[in-house]
């Protein structure tokens, strides 16, 4: 216990540090070098699960995919203004590349990209047997891992406010399992999916929804004493709201993360941080939260 706290201190002192740096520069270079290197070790990891089951993975190719994937949505794309996005930037956008306009608009269109590439990749592999998996793998893997946290940079680079909504995502995501963690040691007895994850119960997952809906209003009413996001959400009391479907992707989230390593049999993803496990086992959380949030946010009744 001591040991997770500390590495859990540890990467919790990283993580603020790297949101302060682009706090101060008024730019999201920190969290997007940093989603560059972890997921590319995300990579490492799945290829590492998948493998135990047989199954085909273009390692390289995703790591291409990844990077290429993160640097347009943080030097070509414009950040999303789908619904209420579009009230929250409080000025243009800064680009480092002059490109047509419609090319700043095709984050959207980046997985039926990926998908293409992904189709030429499979057609030069010999193992025609295997070609229909190779090309599935690749492009689910692309969609679940690094998409998905493509979104939470795609966010941040909203003028003004993205830098408030990825506190909220995180805030969120991670009080949410910090609550499932501590209440189900606490009150735990009914089992939640015994089959995928044999620790998880009813009451934690629960108690780790009132955390991230806690966690959610918190943030907000910090953010609205701070003049910020107050075109969508007037009210603190709608951070509670959005929170409570924030904590239900993160739990989703660590849920089809514990399929993988049950499909593969292993414990954890990988052995980075001791204690935590690997790079999947610690982002977890936040691998379906993102795409949520755009999803209500462009649906949001503003």
């Amino acid at each position: 216990m001591g040991t997770r706290f500390l590495y859990g201190f540890l990467m919790v002192f990283a993580l603020v540090g790297v949101l302060a740096i682009d706090h101060y520069a008024n730019e999201s270079f920190g969290l997007f070098f940093l989603t560059a290197v972890v997921m590319s070790a995300g990579v490492f990891e799945l290829d590492r699960l998948l493998k135990f089951r047989g199954m085909p993975f273009d390692r390289g190719l995703l790591i291409l995919l990844n990077l290429c994937t993160l640097a347009y949505v943080q030097f070509v794309a414009e950040p999303p203004r789908l619904g209420a996005l579009a009230q929250l930037a409080t000025s243009s956008p800064h680009y480092w590349f002059e490109v047509l306009p419609q090319y700043r608009q095709l984050t959207l269109m980046l997985p039926p990209l990926a998908l293409l590439v992904c189709c030429f990749q499979g057609l030069r592999s010999r193992d025609v047997a295997q070609l229909s998996a190779r090309i599935l793998v690749n492009t689910g893997s692309y969609v679940y891992l690094l998409f998905t946290v493509a979104m939470i940079l795609w966010l941040r680079r909203i003028p003004g406010n993205g830098e408030w909504l990825l506190y909220f995502l995180l805030a969120t995501s991670r009080m949410g399992d910090v609550g499932a963690y501590l209440m189900g040691r606490a009150i735990g007895r009914h089992k939640l999916i015994p089959h995928l994850s044999p620790g998880k119960t009813i009451e934690g997952a629960l108690s780790g929804l009132a955390f991230s809906a806690a966690a959610g209003a918190g943030i907000l009413a910090w953010a609205h004493a701070s003049g910020a996001l107050t075109q969508v959400f007037p009210q603190w009391w709608y951070g509670a709201i959005l929170g409570a479907f924030m904590g239900v992707a993160a739990q989703s989230g660590d849920l089809v993360k514990s399929a993988l390593k049950r499909a593969a049999g292993v414990k954890d993803s990988g052995q980075l941080v001791p204690a935590f496990g690997g790079v999947l086992d610690i982002i977890d959380n936040f691998m379906l939260t993102g795409p949520l949030l755009i999803i209500l946010l462009a649906l949001w009744p503003a």
